[in-house]
């Protein structure tokens, strides 16, 4: 390998850089990744002036738990989940009459033994 650049520098202010500035790492540029994001940097992450954003742009999951799937079924014998935009099914609850599930995107493993041990199915 070669010599360094710095060996060549040592009796200089600068070292290579330029101006004293470009050789501070994030100094001059407030900070790396999101840091400031709170104070002197909060325009760039928050300032959105009536636009709604969220921090994670990864939309989270529409999500239904066994007790509130009674209060959505109530005379129903089928639901179709993608009709009302339910993308997952937690098992927190009981289901009081077996129902027939379509169209669901997830189902967890809690939930699915319940619904099947009431004598529900899952298409």
């Amino acid at each position: 390998m070669g010599k360094s650049k710095c060996d060549r520098l040592r009796g200089k202010r600068t070292h290579g850089h330029g101006n004293t500035k470009n050789a501070r790492g994030s100094g001059c540029t407030g900070g790396k990744g999101r840091a400031g994001s709170t104070k002197h940097k909060f325009t760039k992450y928050y300032m959105t002036f009536g636009i709604k954003v969220t921090l994670n742009p990864k939309e989270k999951p529409n999500v239904v738990t066994l007790e509130r799937l009674n209060e959505i079924v109530k005379n129903k014998t089928e639901i179709d989940l993608k009709e009302l935009n339910i993308q997952k099914i937690i098992g927190k609850g009981n289901l009081l009459k077996p129902i027939t599930i379509k169209n669901a995107t997830y189902i967890t493993p809690t939930a699915k033994s319940k619904i099947e041990a009431i004598g529900g199915k899952i298409e």
